[in-house]
């Protein structure tokens, strides 16, 4: 048997051993299962990414997660932070990008750390110089026993959401902040001088976005008004809109035929609520 024979022999025996172990692996389950959170606030896209230990009959604070020490926000790597977009959290800049929540537990408040490295195992290594940013909260007493670590995002606004850890009988809650109106404003700002401006749903969306923050209503108007005359099929959503938006600017004439018309179209399209809709624009005026 020649050498490149017993070196071919050789390899394949080789990959039949990795492939023999790669097979006879064990897979058993987490003691402290990995979980996600994803979630979209205004136009910012937020992911936590997190660990979920139980407490299996464990006092939890103040035992298992002593008060007053770095802790890693759940099990195994610490809790990961995404963002798309710079957020405001808990009163404090956070520029975009992804980061690791470490907290400091206390009987009275929390410390909160946005910390710039996610390479850490736990805590061990954690260096305050390294903080994104840090602030406190104050814990709330939950009425019923969080058996497993939960990490969520509730209160969503265009603008702002609420997010919450819960564990054993203790909610900690910060809020989260993000700059919605700039980013809408800075996309209307680069296409309206374009054509494709001049759409119809592009008009239409643009209008109300304005009306609904209140920013310049005359344009809101103006946009919204387009968006009515080039669509080819009247919608009374859109009249409904362009209503509200004349009663707010005290165009009362104006703001009542926009509501009759909703209530035309809405009647003959078999929509109650614009019916209702309308009928309440036009008993405010």
């Amino acid at each position: 048997m020649n050498t490149r024979r017993i070196v071919v022999c050789f390899a394949a025996a080789a990959l039949s051993f990795l492939a023999a172990s790669a097979s006879a692996q064990l897979r058993t389950p987490a003691a402290s299962p990995f979980s996600s959170v994803e979630q979209k606030v205004g136009l910012t896209d937020v992911s936590i990414e997190y660990s979920r230990p139980s407490m299996k009959g464990r006092e939890v604070f103040g035992g298992l997660v002593p008060f007053g020490a770095v802790w890693r926000t759940g099990a195994n790597q610490p809790t990961k932070l995404t963002f798309s977009e710079d957020v405001v959290l808990g009163g404090k800049d956070v520029p975009a990008g992804t980061y690791a929540l470490y907290t400091i537990p206390g009987e009275d408040e929390w410390t909160m750390i946005v910390y710039k490295s996610t390479e850490l195992w736990g805590s061990f290594g954690y260096d305050q110089t390294n903080d994104q940013a840090r602030f406190t909260v104050k814990p709330q007493q939950l009425s019923k026993e969080v058996e497993t670590f939960t990490i969520g995002i509730d209160g969503l606004r265009n603008d702002s959401a609420t997010v919450y850890l819960d564990w054993e009988k203790t909610r900690v809650a910060f809020s989260l902040e993000v700059d919605t109106t700039a980013q809408v404003l800075s996309q209307i700002e680069e296409l309206k001088d374009k054509p494709e401006f001049q759409k119809v749903n592009v008009l239409f969306s643009a209008g109300t976005f304005y009306h609904e923050a209140g920013i310049e209503l005359e344009t809101a108007l103006e946009w919204v008004s387009k968006a009515c005359e080039k669509r080819k099929q009247p919608a009374y959503w859109m009249y409904a809109r362009k209503a509200r938006i004349e009663a707010d600017l005290g165009l009362k004439a104006e703001a009542k035929a926009s509501a009759e018309k909703t209530l035309e179209l809405a009647t003959a399209g078999g929509n109650p609520d614009y019916q209702k809709i309308a009928k309440e624009i036009l008993a405010k005026l």
